[in-house]
């Protein structure tokens, strides 16, 4: 370990944040009071908080909720670092309509071996549980194709996004339409985005992509995926709401990585 640099650990776990944006057609910023989340310190350990239900705006509530970051030293210079992020019983409300979700989490690991680039999947995701996920009263289904676990790195990644037709257009962004051989699409801070599901069911329509709109509530986005050469971040459901009450959240959200000092 003598002619390793130091490993600099990172991980966070968040069940929920959020914030208001506007009611009726007044701006109205404010953040919405979230739950305990979990991060790591620089030298890892166990972070890992709970809470019960709670209901901190009418529009939203939540039942028990975990967040847990561990980083552990596992001998022969690798480091791991895993994130749990859950919520219970979730409620988000633009009158007159309803997102209801039993169980949204997601767990994360990522290794780090010898100064080789991170490798980070995911190692459980549940959209909804055996109570499943609902809007205004009608299941939501999502299919969903855990392919990023091959490709674990973003070097695995570009490289089977150049070379995999399927792979290629199941990550294919349609906003960002590029020809199949060229390189990965980032976002202005240098992210790749994209997600691992495939496609939502929703009153016997079937909607290609992992976005569900529905006017007077806004769009639910489902299994979003940011990553870049060191990170990957998961957020199971993000909520863009407009109407009556404009408003963002994001559920079970985790972020494993770690980097090597000098």
């Amino acid at each position: 370990m003598a002619d390793l640099p130091r490993f600099i650990f990172h991980g966070n776990a968040m069940p929920f944040g959020g914030r208001i944006t506007k009611k009726n057609d007044t701006p109205t910023f404010a953040a919405i009071p979230g739950p305990p989340a979990a991060a790591l310190s620089v030298v890892g350990g166990l972070s890992r908080a709970t809470s019960a239900a709670s209901n901190p705006h009418p529009a939203f509530s939540w039942g028990a909720t975990l967040a847990e970051a561990k980083g552990d030293f596992l001998g022969s210079g690798h480091y791991q670092t895993t994130v749990t992020s859950s919520i219970s019983r979730v409620t988000a409300k633009n009158d007159p309509h309803t997102f209801e979700a039993d169980v949204l989490r997601v767990t994360m690991v990522s290794d780090h071996v010898n100064l080789k680039p991170a490798s980070i999947r995911i190692t459980e995701v549940v959209f909804g549980g055996s109570g499943g996920m609902e809007l205004d009263n009608d299941r939501i289904e999502v299919e969903f194709n855990n392919d990023l676990n091959d490709a674990a790195t973003l070097n695995d990644f570009e490289d089977k996004y150049q070379s995999n037709r399927d792979f290629f257009n199941r990550h294919q962004d349609p906003q960002k339409p590029v020809t199949f051989g060229d390189p990965i699409p980032r976002t202005s801070g240098g992210y790749v985005a994209t997600s691992i599901v495939r496609s939502v069911r929703w009153r016997n329509k079937v909607f290609p992509g992992n976005v569900l709109r529905l006017s007077g509530f806004g769009a639910i986005y489902f299994g979003e995926v940011l990553m870049n050469e060191n990170n990957r971040r998961f957020t199971t459901v993000r909520l863009q709401m407009g109407s009556a009450l404009g408003a963002e959240a994001g559920y079970a959200e985790a972020d494993p990585n770690g980097t090597w000092g000098t």
